[in-house]
């Protein structure tokens, strides 16, 4: 027998990757709606801004530092100054 599983599930022993592993792994988790933010850079600025806000009111510090992100990278773009 190549592999020593009594039971005979082989697929616990392999790794899961993609969709399945990810929903997998947030099973209980709330749910955030990744709608996409439209418009032009100085309006994409300001809704991630928005963003921000409601996730920091909502309690939720580490999507609040990410939507802070994307709005100072949409204030680059909007002011010229993306250099990486």
């Amino acid at each position: 027998m190549p592999f020593d599983n009594p039971s005979g599930d082989r697929a616990r022993r392999q790794p899961r990757f993609g969709k399945a592993a990810q929903r997998q792994s947030v099973q209980g988790a709330p749910a955030r709606p990744h709608q996409k933010v439209n418009g032009s850079a100085q309006q994409k600025h300001v809704q991630w801004l928005a963003r921000a806000d409601d996730a920091e009111r909502s309690g939720d510090s580490v999507e609040a530092e990410t939507c802070r992100q994307h709005a100072e990278h949409w204030f680059r773009v909007a002011h010229g100054r993306n250099d990486p």
